[in-house]
């Protein structure tokens, strides 16, 4: 069992950083080969699926991680290098707990651009609008996209960070 969650843990790890890289990294630099009419069209399309699978591999990476947590004893606490133990007095514990708030961040960021963010970058253009009306749907729809772009970097920044944490746990934690 324990095999399992850890490997369904570690590939929705591997699965929202992946994710998140991809819409920093690849994708923007895709779009400057795009013709402007269809940049919209990619970034809506790729903001909704990415949405859905980041939330969906942070509530695997939460799931799973507290299952872990819930199956550590104290014998394989001591077969740890350190002998480290769930306590806030324990780098261990310290660390634990860092990484469940980085978690909780990460899951606050991607719902705040899931249901917040994202659906605010779409235009609300009506035939019968001024063209005052027009500039400051434009001027909103870009404040938008300023905050979408804000976001994504801070969740990337933010899941490297949470990897590497994660990572010090099989040496002790952070000291």
């Amino acid at each position: 069992m324990d095999t399992l969650l850890g490997a369904l843990h570690a590939a929705a790890w591997a699965t929202y950083v992946g994710g998140a890289i991809t819409m920093e990294w690849i994708l923007r630099y895709v779009q400057r080969t795009m013709p402007p009419s269809q940049v919209g069209i990619v970034c809506k399309n790729a903001g909704m699926r990415y949405r859905w699978l980041a939330l969906g591999a942070l509530t695997v990476i939460g799931v799973t991680g507290g299952a872990m947590l819930l199956r550590i004893d104290d014998a394989v606490l001591a077969s740890r290098p350190g002998s480290p133990e769930l306590s806030l007095s324990d780098p261990y514990g310290r660390t634990l707990l860092l990484l469940t708030a980085l978690w909780c961040l990460l899951a606050a960021t991607v719902a705040l651009m899931a249901f917040w963010l994202h659906p605010a970058q779409r235009k609300r253009s009506r035939p019968e609008m001024s063209d005052a009306e027009i500039a400051a749907e434009r001027a909103r729809v870009g404040q938008a996209i300023t905050r979408m772009d804000h976001a994504l970097k801070f969740e990337l920044v933010v899941s490297v960070i949470a990897v590497g944490v994660g990572a010090s746990l099989h040496r002790g934690g952070l000291a």
